[in-house]
């Protein structure tokens, strides 16, 4: 009786999400936005592991593209450029009073090469509008998301409209690569002028169709609220090295080192569901079978089964525990020598209620050999996770307002990002921080994103930028 109780509450407290949204939003605006995002993609901004294949005329290029595709948001904004890749616009608001709002956006995008039998259907950088879609890599990850937010500025100065708070802009020109000369250094800019935010609103999350296959085709608004840790630890062993006909009874540095990563692969790292993803689950009651309904509105005795069924699958599996991947391994250099070194490199992304210093220790337990060395590798900042924001904030109340008069069809859920964003580097001007793009993606776009053929609908660029006009008439 319990269980069927507490069913009916959350099914009751939730269902109001979308049964409001009865109407269908329109198109808004033509094709133009779409020759816009065209023009930018058409401008390979790669950024490169290796940062000598950098070239920084291109992000110029960008920036200056930006002036002339934008005119009245470069006339009527205040813009500063940081660095070669750090883009910041302020648009003054009409009360001062009102905290401000920041909208983040990347403008890098990763190499385009094919690899394997993989191929791209047409160019990577052309920009080709065919059939209804917009063919290039930046058009999903995310040159779209900085387009939408310049283009609904756009046309809101164009009909003399001002905002009631200041509304913030940061672009970075590197988050493909950490994210060190972007981001990092506009972050301490805002940090410096003492500014707090209300909310801030980065990539991460996306309206899912066809991923979620117990809700039974409605997509879902996956509106990140937290974000995974990243570190990457480096372990080395030594060894004596020599000739390999007279090896040592201890084994070798590689043997050493391989001993210590079969221990650390053995122990997982304990299983659980953070508020937000029990949060998740509970908006989901309304809009999943009754059997479904009821374990996910039961959570204080119905977890520890959740969390069995997600471990099944990697993808779940990784929004319920920190996880640990040996990428990197690197020992000797030809057949007959022994190796004096043996490295590895293990990346971590770690969940809500871990810390690099938590998984420091729990490794050092682990390896039980004073011979090995644990090491931040130090090729990517590393970051313990972001804490949740608020599912009853004023950021995400927001944004489920919008998306119901925009994408009513959707429900919109509270998510935890599994990669590393931006967002990272501002968490400390705003309690509210979220990871969001409008676009309506099926398992094979996310595949395209850092793979062959990402290419955008015109009806997501069309709803997308309804979503966002809408979303600033609301600040």
């Amino acid at each position: 009786m319990i269980l069927l109780t507490r069913y009916a509450i959350i099914k009751k407290r939730y269902a109001r999400q979308v049964a409001q949204g009865a109407e269908s939003a329109h198109n808004s605006g033509d094709d133009s936005f779409a020759q816009k995002l065209s023009a930018l993609i058409q401008i390979p901004t790669v950024s490169w592991t290796d940062r000598d294949k950098i070239d920084p005329a291109l992000f110029r290029q960008f920036q200056s593209r930006l002036e002339e595709l934008f005119p009245l948001v470069h006339g009527n904004l205040t813009r500063d450029l940081h660095g070669d890749y750090g883009i910041i616009y302020h648009w003054k608001g009409r009360d001062s009073s009102l905290k401000p709002v920041l909208f983040l956006a990347h403008y890098d995008v990763v190499p385009a090469e094919e690899k394997g039998g993989e191929a791209w259907t047409e160019e990577p950088f052309s920009g080709l509008i065919k059939e209804g879609e917009l063919w290039g890599r930046g058009t999903l990850d995310i040159k779209t998301q900085l387009a939408f937010q310049l283009e609904t500025a756009e046309r809101l100065l164009g009909e003399g409209w001002q905002p009631e708070r200041d509304i913030w802009f940061a672009f970075g020109g590197d988050e493909e690569i950490s994210g060190r000369e972007g981001a990092q250094k506009m972050a301490e800019v805002l940090k410096n002028r003492g500014l707090r935010f209300e909310f801030i609103l980065d990539e991460g999350g996306v309206i899912a169709r066809d991923q979620l296959a117990f809700l039974k085709g409605r997509p879902a608004a996956l509106i990140g609220l937290e974000e995974k840790g990243f570190v990457t630890f480096k372990i080395s062993a030594s060894g004596a090295s020599g000739h390999s006909s007279m090896p040592t009874r201890e084994g070798t540095a590689i043997g050493r080192l391989s001993k210590g990563i079969v221990r650390l692969e053995k122990r997982l790292f304990p299983s659980r569901l953070t508020p937000v993803m029990r949060n998740m689950l509970e908006r989901l009651v309304p809009w999943v079978s009754f059997p479904l309904g009821v374990l996910f509105a039961n959570l204080w005795l119905t977890a520890p089964l959740i969390r069995f069924v997600f471990s099944r699958s990697p993808v779940t599996d990784s929004l319920i525990r920190t996880t640990q991947a040996v990428t990197v391994f690197k020992g000797g250099e030809q057949e007959n020598i022994l190796p004096g070194e043996a490295t590895c490199l293990v990346n971590h992304r770690i969940l809500p209620g871990d810390t690099i210093k938590s998984l420091e220790r729990r490794h050092r337990r682990t390896l039980r050999d004073p011979g090995l060395t644990l090491e931040d590798a130090g090729n990517w900042p590393s970051n313990d996770p972001i804490a949740g924001a608020d599912s009853e904030g004023s950021g995400f109340r927001l944004i489920q307002e919008v998306l119901e008069e925009t994408h009513p069809e959707v429900v919109a859920v509270p998510f935890l990002v599994n990669g590393s964003t931006d967002s990272k580097y501002y968490r400390e001007l705003s309690d509210q921080i979220l990871r969001f793009t409008p676009l309506v993606l099926r398992p094979e776009d996310i595949a395209s994103i850092h793979g062959v053929n990402e290419k955008v609908s015109l009806e997501n660029l069309r709803k997308g930028l309804e979503f966002y006009t809408r979303l600033f008439r609301r600040l």
